[in-house]
């Protein structure tokens, strides 16, 4: 066999944990456009980013199924949050992406301990382009806390915020 059943379980971790980045995210751009007028902000990252993470849940499924494996699509929790301010989300959205990257720095070295090379490598490349949306939300984190209570104006530049292009495209493209 080319993949351990360990390696297969944190796949099918992995694919459950974009989707629920895709939920939080949903969630936040909702509350946020409701709560605080962040019409512009959502337009460029509900399909800029939001729509983005069951892309990644995507590349791990092709890993399963190149190996011939079922992918298990865990459930997702359902999210209700509300945020006291902008910043608040941020602290939230570090902290799950940080969740994430360990679960992906698992499955590396998992999969290398089990002797599933060929997968390592394929989310190793998963992991670095993972670190662009790290970087996504640090400088979101950021520039939140640069406009503080000034949220017209963190809304108006939202387009100014976003550097996930060449990912969206990488990912979009067929």
């Amino acid at each position: 066999m080319f993949i351990s059943q360990t390696t297969i379980n944190n796949l099918n971790e992995l694919i459950q944990r974009f989707f629920q980045h895709n939920r939080t995210w949903d969630n936040f751009l909702g509350f946020s456009n409701i709560e605080w007028a962040l019409h512009n902000f959502n337009n460029v990252f509900h399909h800029g980013l939001a729509h983005l993470y069951p892309l990644l849940a995507d590349k791990c499924s092709d890993v399963l199924l190149d190996f011939n494996v079922t992918p298990k699509y865990g459930t997702t929790n359902a999210d209700f949050r509300t945020y006291e301010s902008i910043e608040d989300f941020f602290f939230v959205n570090i902290e799950e992406h940080k969740e994430t990257y360990d679960l992906l720095c698992k499955t590396i070295n998992e999969a290398n301990a089990n002797g599933d090379l060929n997968v390592a490598k394929e989310i190793d490349g998963l992991l670095r382009m993972f670190n662009k949306f790290i970087a996504q939300a640090i400088l979101l984190k950021d520039k939140a806390e640069v406009y503080g209570d000034a949220l017209w104006a963190f809304d108006a530049n939202a387009e100014q915020f976003y550097i996930l292009d060449e990912i969206k495209e990488e990912l979009t493209s067929d």
